[in-house]
């Protein structure tokens, strides 16, 4: 009996600790240069935070997980079909990895997302989510979006005439 407090306790000094990863620090400060390189539109810029080897799962509907060339294509058509775009972070959170549970560096976030269509001049502010997982080097090699990326392109899209 005995060992088993022993270990009930052990456990649940082990799960309120608050165990970091030692990486997470410099991973959020490239998370959050990343969203305010984005909304500058520098696609070269953008393509600097990805590694050659990265999967990014993709917001729209039944959209597929990602290499670099599709990933930063798929970014490049959000910067091409939206104006005056703006992140307004509620949060950055560690990440864990999902094998072991544990923090793993990575970097989580949920906000709003603003701009104006470039086709149809209509504004949007949507709730997202997205995250992003780091390398030794400091760069993107998994992440992804969630959100309601078909139904934020349909509500901004031009009239039907």
């Amino acid at each position: 009996m005995k060992k088993i407090i022993l270990l009930l306790t052990l456990g649940l000094f082990i799960s309120c600790s608050n165990v970091q990863n030692p990486d997470y620090e410099k991973n959020l400060e490239i998370a959050k240069e990343w969203f305010e390189v984005f909304v500058t539109e520098d696609f070269d810029a953008i393509s600097d935070f990805y590694a050659d080897e990265v999967e990014f799962q993709s917001a729209f509907y039944q959209g597929p997980v990602m290499n670099r060339e599709e990933t930063l294509n798929y970014l490049k058509g959000w910067q091409d079909a939206m104006e005056d775009i703006t992140w307004e972070a509620e949060n950055y959170l560690p990440g864990l990895d999902p094998e072991t549970g544990l923090p793993n560096g990575s970097v989580r976030t949920y906000g709003y997302w603003s701009g104006t269509n470039t086709a149809s001049g209509k504004s949007f502010r949507a709730l997202w989510y997205h995250y992003l997982t780091f390398d030794d080097n400091g760069k993107i090699i998994n992440g992804g979006d969630f959100g309601d990326a078909t139904g934020l392109v349909m509500a901004v899209a031009p009239d039907q005439e």
